[in-house]
């Protein structure tokens, strides 16, 4: 099984649900108060860690009760927490959601994720150079982020990238970078004037995409350089979050098996990750993608 270092983000999420959004200056009545463990790094370390990876996770978190939680939700489910930096001067990142009629509202405080800086990669170069994969995503600073590919790639290690929220890298860093994983509407940011539709960047790319596109499963260019579309499994959704966060770990923790062999665990991981609530409570271990009846 891979070796997984997962430079990214730990948020709190707090979560509300309204009948209807108040209006500017307006005060209403939530439903009660439900926090848990969330950011992309987080959910998609945890993603891969249920799965049988073996994860390290390099993040930041306040010194405060919010950080304890996700400090602790980390060891719990087995992850390395050696690198996660504890910041005296900065609370934990927050997301705070509301929710009404199947739409949300979400702000992000970014505290502690924004403090990363290329001064820690670089700090943790050693460990880089331990791990087979290193998985990115985008809510972390940016120099962070290039600094890590970087070095990443001077040591030819697998690096993954999920480009959320979508920030533009460099070109000269994004051809650095081994596998990309963009929703259908991440890739369009990463076309240009002549490539534009999901398909022509997928095929034209100089790294390798593979798009995640919901209900209908992935896009992707396949060994023999066609373009390919593997639906997703047909389940009862009871709840979506999460489930882009559970390919990206997924894919990674089964990349030992070929591309195709990873993306196809990816999609039957995160098909099991909708059929229960909650972002990492759905997600599936590895005992439980082995025996599902539904593939």
């Amino acid at each position: 099984m891979n070796h997984i270092l997962v430079i990214g983000s730990l948020n709190a999420d707090l979560e509300t649900d309204v009948d209807r959004f108040p209006q500017p200056g307006e005060t209403l009545l939530g439903g009660p108060l439900h926090v848990s463990c969330g950011g992309k790094g987080n959910n998609q370390a945890v993603a891969a860690a249920k799965l049988g990876a073996k994860v390290t996770m390099l993040g930041a978190l306040g010194q405060d009760n919010f950080g304890d939680m996700l400090f602790k939700n980390l060891q719990a489910h087995h992850i390395n927490t050696d690198h996660v930096l504890i910041r005296k001067d900065k609370p934990s990142a927050t997301a705070l959601i509301t929710r009404s009629q199947n739409e949300n509202h979400i702000i992000v405080t970014d505290g502690a994720n924004n403090t990363i800086t290329p001064q820690d990669i670089i700090h943790a170069t050693s460990l880089i150079e331990k791990n087979d994969i290193i998985l990115l995503q985008q809510e972390i600073p940016l120099d962070a982020q290039i600094k890590a590919i970087k070095i990443a790639h001077n040591l030819n290690k697998i690096i993954v990238l999920n480009p959320a929220p979508m920030r533009p890298l460099p070109k000269e860093v994004t051809d650095k970078i081994s596998y990309l994983l963009p929703n259908e509407h991440e890739i369009i940011a990463l076309g240009n004037d002549k490539f534009n539709t999901p398909e022509d960047i997928i095929m034209n790319s100089p790294p390798p995409i593979i798009m995640t596109w919901g209900s209908k499963g992935v896009l992707f260019k396949n060994k023999n350089q066609q373009l390919e579309h593997l639906p997703a499994y047909s389940v009862k959704v009871v709840d979506s979050t999460g489930a882009g966060d559970t390919f990206c770990g997924a894919f990674c923790c089964f990349l030992h098996l070929g591309v195709e062999g990873a993306i196809k665990k990816a999609l039957q991981a995160s098909a099991l990750s909708v059929t229960r609530s909650g972002a990492q409570g759905g997600m599936p271990t590895l005992q439980e993608l082995e025996s599902s009846d539904l593939f």
